[in-house]
């Protein structure tokens, strides 16, 4: 990991004490070297798939930032002595990202959600600025190109970020498997931002975020979906931090 900041392990996972304008200076910086630089975040879900999964667990120990996109990593992260630490989802900072985007120029590419999502994210995103450049599209099953023809169009187009929606593990193993393929400043993996973006997934109401219950509304919204990552998944987590705290 090559993150400037602090980091606090929480299932063996080091997670970087950062909030959302520390994440977006970072990738400011990290736009411009040409050193290749991955990004990723975890929740809950997150580490108990990685407890589960060693390859994801050995990707998130290697990645350069990874961050916390729940509530209740940050809330393990304050029992640990953790400062500076704060809940950073992708639908709250990508319109920032891309007024930065335009700002500095940087190109990006979209590599993410069923067929037709990418797209309608793409539209809805240039829709709102239009000088942003979206250098090229696909969905996360690789149904509109071949893998080979994605890599070939990045190679082609140099974004300098890849957004990369697949879900977890699958898009950070992807990353990791083609990142030395891949010849692009940063790539990042995002979940289901672009399913918000493209209006295909509702967002919490803000009272629900205010009070630390996203989780609740996506899993109202998708109880069938939702049932085992959070019914069950959510004690889960705590005992297997609770696990931790007790080894010392």
């Amino acid at each position: 990991m090559s993150s400037p900041f602090a980091t606090v392990p929480i299932l063996g996972v080091p997670i970087a004490c950062v909030a959302t304008h520390d994440i977006l200076g970072l990738v400011a910086a990290w736009a411009a070297a040409p050193q290749p630089r991955t990004i990723t975040y975890v929740n809950a879900h997150c580490l108990n798939v990685a407890a589960a999964t060693p390859a994801y667990h050995a990707v998130l120990q290697q990645a350069d930032l990874v961050y916390p996109d729940g509530i209740s990593v940050v809330w393990a992260s304050r029992v640990l002595g953790g400062r500076g630490m704060a809940k950073s989802t992708g639908a709250d900072w990508i319109d920032i990202f891309c007024h930065l985007a335009v700002r500095h120029g940087w190109r990006i590419y979209l590599l993410a959600g069923k067929p037709d999502i990418a797209q309608r994210a793409r539209a809805n995103l240039v829709a709102r600025l239009p000088a942003l450049q979206i250098v090229g599209v696909c969905d996360g099953y690789f149904q509109m190109q071949s893998e080979a023809e994605v890599l070939a169009e990045i190679a082609r187009t140099q974004p300098h970020v890849v957004f990369v929606g697949m879900g977890t593990p699958r898009q950070e193993l992807w990353v990791a498997e083609h990142r030395a393929a891949l010849a692009t400043p940063i790539c990042w993996s995002v979940g289901a931002l672009f399913d918000y973006v493209a209006g295909a997934e509702p967002r919490a109401p803000a009272w629900m975020n205010a009070l630390a219950l996203e989780w609740l509304w996506r899993l109202l919204v998708d109880p069938r979906g939702k049932w085992k990552r959070y019914v069950l998944g959510n004690p889960l987590f705590v005992l297997r931090f609770l696990h931790q705290l007790g080894r010392g």
